[in-house]
C-alpha cells in the first residue's frame, strides 16, 4: 500500500468514527428527549415526587404528617434540615433509572399467571417487600459511621458537612420509606368501591382495609394477603404493554385534586370513596412505624447511648437532645 493510501484510509477511519458518535450523540438525545416527553406526559408513576396542589409534594407531605408531627412540638418529631434531606432522598426512585424499577414501588403485583401455574403478582409483591427490608438493612449498617463511640456526631474529614455515612443513610432509609408509601397508593389494601360499581380486569375489588398493613411489619413471614394485589407497569403506555392485566392506572392513588381536607383523590381510583384519603393516612402510619422500628433496631445493634445519637442526627437535632431517659426531646419541627 502506497503511503497516501493509508493516510487517506486514516483520514476515513476517523471520518467515520467522527460521524458514528455524531448519530450515536444524536441518538442518544432523541431518545432522552422521547422519555422526558413520555414521562411528562404520563401520570405520576407512585405518590407525586413533585410540588403538587396547594404546595408540598405528596411523599413530602406524609414525611411530614408521619414524622414532622405536622408542626406541632412534641417528642420524637424532626426538624425541618431533616426532613429537608430525608425528602431528598424519598423522591430519588422517581427520577432516577429505577422509576422502571417494579420492586422499587410495589407494581406488579396483579394476579396474571407467571406462565407455571402459579401467580405472578404474589412474587412482585414479595419482592416489594424484600426491597424495603433490604435497604433498612443497608441503612443499619451504615449507621455505624454517623456517631463516635461517644455518640458525638461523626462529620466530613476537614468539613463541618455530614459524613459520608449519613449519605448512605438516607439514601437507603428514603428507598424504603418510598416503596412503603407507594405500597398504599399502588395496591387495593385500602379500597373501596361504591355500592353499585362493577367489578372488572380494569376496576378490581378493593380490601377496604384501614391503616398499615400487618404484612409488610418487620416481623412477618406471611405470604401476601388473599386478595391483595397491585398494577402492572412496564412503560408508557399502559395498555400497550399490560394487555389483559390489571394496570397500575386502574389503582393508583398517586394524585390529589385540590388543597381541600381531607383530600380528593386526583386519579379515578383515589377519586372515590375517599380512597386517596385513606392511602395517605395507610401511608403515614406506614411511615411512623419505619421509623419507630428503624429507631429501635439502632439502639439494639448499637447500644442506647449511640443508637439514641444516631436517630438525633439523623432528625436534625443535637445528640445531647437524645440522652434523656425516653431517648426524646420536645422539638419545634420547623427550628
Amino acid at each position: 500500500m502506497r503511503d497516501w493510501e493509508g493516510a487517506f484510509l486514516v483520514e476515513d477511519e476517523q471520518t467515520a468514527n467522527a460521524a458514528r458518535n455524531h448519530w450515536k450523540l444524536r441518538l442518544s438525545l432523541c431518545l432522552a428527549a422521547c422519555l422526558t416527553i413520555m414521562l411528562a406526559g404520563s401520570p405520576a408513576r407512585a405518590f407525586d415526587p413533585f410540588p403538587v396542589v396547594g404546595g408540598a409534594s405528596e411523599h413530602r407531605r406524609i414525611l411530614d404528617a408521619g414524622l414532622g408531627c405536622l408542626g406541632q412540638s412534641r417528642p420524637g418529631c424532626w426538624s425541618k434540615a431533616g426532613l429537608d434531606r430525608l425528602e431528598s432522598a424519598v423522591r430519588l426512585p422517581d427520577i432516577t433509572a429505577i422509576t422502571f424499577w417494579n420492586a422499587a414501588h410495589c407494581d406488579g403485583g396483579d394476579p396474571a399467571p407467571d406462565g407455571v401455574g402459579g401467580r405472578r403478582g404474589a412474587a412482585a409483591l414479595e419482592a416489594c417487600r424484600d426491597w424495603i427490608r433490604l435497604h433498612l438493612r443497608n441503612a443499619r449498617r451504615a449507621a455505624d459511621g454517623l456517631v463516635d463511640a461517644q455518640g458525638n456526631p461523626v462529620l466530613a474529614r476537614g468539613l463541618t458537612g455530614p459524613s459520608s455515612s449519613r449519605r448512605q443513610v438516607e439514601f437507603n432509609l428514603g428507598r424504603a420509606i418510598h416503596a412503603a408509601q407507594d405500597f398504599y397508593a399502588h395496591t387495593n389494601w385500602v379500597d373501596r368501591l361504591p355500592v353499585d360499581s362493577r367489578v372488572s380486569l380494569h376496576n378490581p375489588p378493593g380490601l377496604g382495609s384501614a391503616g398499615p398493613i400487618p404484612w409488610l411489619a418487620a416481623d412477618n413471614q406471611d405470604a401476601p394477603p388473599a386478595g391483595l394485589i397491585s398494577g402492572c407497569f412496564v412503560f408508557f403506555p399502559e395498555s400497550a404493554f399490560c394487555v389483559g392485566r390489571t394496570r397500575h392506572q386502574d389503582l393508583n392513588k398517586d394524585r390529589r385534586a385540590d388543597a381541600t381536607l381531607p383530600p380528593v383523590g386526583g386519579t379515578p381510583r383515589g377519586a372515590i370513596e375517599g380512597n386517596f384519603a385513606r392511602a395517605f393516612d395507610a401511608a403515614t402510619g406506614e411511615t411512623e412505624r419505619i421509623w419507630k422500628d428503624f429507631q429501635s433496631d439502632l439502639i439494639a445493634d448499637y447500644g442506647s447511648v449511640r443508637g439514641r445519637a444516631m436517630a438525633c442526627v439523623l432528625r436534625g437535632l443535637p445528640p445531647s437532645w437524645c440522652r434523656s431517659i425516653d431517648g426524646s426531646t420536645p422539638v419545634t419541627p420547623t427550628n
